[in-house]
């Protein structure tokens, strides 16, 4: 294993770490949301099968994008902060 896919993993766990920590302090869904939720997926559901498979697979690259973006700040952050620490060491 290399040493970025070491740092890869950590970062990953940290961030399904901290997505825990952070649905078990937000408040539950509206009932608002949940009715919208329900009514995305009803559409979804009945659209026809070349528009639903499209929908689906947007959705997927949608979330497949927000993940990389989301591992990506989160490892620049964590460079950043190293800078730091090692910048106030300097001081």
């Amino acid at each position: 294993m290399t040493d970025q896919e070491l740092l890869d993993m950590f970062i990953q766990e940290r961030i399904n770490m901290l997505i825990d920590v952070f649905y078990k302090n937000k408040p539950n869904k509206s009932e608002q949301d949940e009715e919208r939720i329900l009514q995305a997926e009803i559409f979804i559901e009945h659209l026809p099968d070349k528009e639903k498979q499209l929908v689906e697979n947007y959705i997927d690259s949608f979330i497949s994008q927000l993940a990389l973006e989301e591992a990506f700040l989160y490892q620049h952050g964590f460079m950043d902060g190293i800078k730091i620490l090692k910048y106030i060491g300097k001081i």
